[in-house]
């Protein structure tokens, strides 16, 4: 059941109607069903909801005492609204012609086809011109051993982390380039400074050891292939 169905008593409840026991709100649902309203209507005209009328229309249907009520397809197109049957889909679709009627006399033949004009050939595609790209500039080769110069004044740790993490353009791959670039120091040399780790964020050591500050700018340009730039350098 949708709610939809129409049911309306049947002369069988006529006949049984003295004897019928039932409880006051199921009477009163018994009596809605006039033939008119929707089982959706009905139920709540009765102040019955729809999931307990349910079971109730079945009881009443198999003691025989409703039975649907079926509707022309007016009366369904007043219920639902729709001007026509193509408001709504049609249920009956119209019909599709296979073939033409005969006519009592034959047509006449179709006169045979011109043959047709061969066309003209097109002229091929122009190929889109495709502008060279600009030559990418290559970074500078990395600075030999004897090449690599460090300034007077203390490095500060955290402006070199900053720096590779730059090269980069991530975080993680940024901080993955780190931990390479100081896996090149000799550890002696960190020691000696009192670094025992390198923080990624904020660290205030400064470096003063020129040994230290050449392993440090040595192993950025073999690791990330750039020098070192001036900006890492606290003034002196």
């Amino acid at each position: 059941m949708t709610g939809t169905e129409i049911y309306k008593r049947t002369a069988a409840y006529e006949r049984e109607a003295s004897t019928i026991r039932l409880h006051a709100p199921q009477w009163k649902l018994l009596l809605a069903y006039d033939g008119q309203r929707s089982l959706a209507e009905v139920a709540l005209s009765a102040d019955v909801s729809f999931a307990e009328a349910l079971p109730l229309t079945e009881k009443f249907l198999t003691s025989g005492w409703i039975e649907e009520q079926p509707i022309t397809l007016d009366q369904y197109l007043k219920r639902t609204g729709a001007s026509d049957v193509s408001a709504i889909g049609a249920a009956v679709p119209p019909a599709v012609v296979l073939h033409a009627p005969r006519s009592e006399t034959a047509a006449a033949p179709p006169p045979p086809l011109e043959p047709e004009t061969p066309a003209a050939p097109l002229p091929p595609p122009l190929m889109p011109k495709v502008a060279t790209p600009p030559a990418l500039s290559t970074p500078p080769p990395p600075a030999t051993a004897s090449e690599i110069k460090v300034q007077q004044g203390p490095m500060r740790l955290s402006a070199v982390v900053d720096y590779i993490t730059s090269l980069v353009g991530n975080t993680a791959l940024g901080q993955l380039l780190v931990y390479r670039v100081f896996l090149q120091v000799p550890p002696e040399l960190l020691q000696a400074e009192d670094i025992s780790s390198v923080h990624l964020v904020n660290d205030t050591s400064l470096i003063r050891s020129e040994s230290l500050k050449k392993a440090i700018a040595r192993a950025v340009n073999e690791v990330a292939k750039r020098p070192l730039p001036d900006g890492v350098y606290a003034p002196a």
